[in-house]
């Protein structure tokens, strides 16, 4: 083990004076997709070192496939943060996962970004519940969840959170408009909005949910 983070080492500091530094790029690679991962972080590093422009393409893959590790995210999900940004990111990470997999309600990976929803961070609650009211393969049920919550910001004392919400919520009325017609009465309390963008975009929200009925 020792040995090979001496090789590692050594990759890094030579490549700034080799020439061929493209011939090891095959063993780094090789060592990104083993299992153990005391191999596949050095790896990682000293492939950054050394990749330049033109061996972007043939080392793209390897890079993502370790950014997306379903093993660790299930593992930090469990192990929890302590800063919410790393959340959101790992919540945005997940989402791709789904999204390329096809997977639903079933994955590990949607059970992490809902349990996000009863999160103490508001930042981290929105976005699971944004996250979820995007994903390709939401069922009506995921999507009421993911509603209600975003219902409960509509009254936030916080404009940036209120601006967020609505947006969502706008936009998730263009597809799914019966989803969003139980926070029409919510939505109705910020037509009069001290912020105009909040306004506009709670009537145009409105236009896609509400009936004639409706219209004053």
């Amino acid at each position: 083990m020792m040995l090979r983070r001496m090789i590692y080492l050594s990759i890094k500091e030579m490549s700034t004076v080799a020439n061929d530094v493209i011939i090891v790029t095959s063993s780094l690679t090789r060592d990104m997709t083993e299992k153990e991962d005391s191999h596949r972080g050095p790896a990682m590093r000293a492939l950054c070192k050394i990749t330049d422009a033109s061996m972007m393409q043939s080392v793209e893959r390897y890079m993502k496939q370790a950014i997306v590790l379903k093993k660790l995210i299930v593992k930090f999900s469990k192990a929890g943060f302590r800063s919410p940004y790393a959340y959101c990111f790992l919540i945005r990470i997940a989402a791709n996962l789904i999204n390329e997999e096809g997977e639903g309600r079933d994955s590990p990976m949607y059970d992490f970004i809902d349990s996000c929803l009863r999160h103490k961070n508001e930042m981290v609650i929105y976005e699971a519940a944004s996250t979820i009211v995007s994903l390709k393969c939401v069922t009506p049920k995921e999507l009421s969840s993911a509603v209600n919550v975003l219902q409960l910001f509509i009254s936030s004392p916080k404009p940036v959170l209120r601006y967020a919400t609505v947006r969502t919520l706008n936009k998730v009325a263009i597809q799914y408009p019966a989803a969003v017609t139980a926070c029409n009465v919510d939505l109705e309390t910020l037509i009069t909005d001290s912020n105009r963008s909040i306004a506009i975009l709670v009537i145009t929200t409105l236009l896609k949910t509400g009936n004639e009925a409706g219209v004053d």
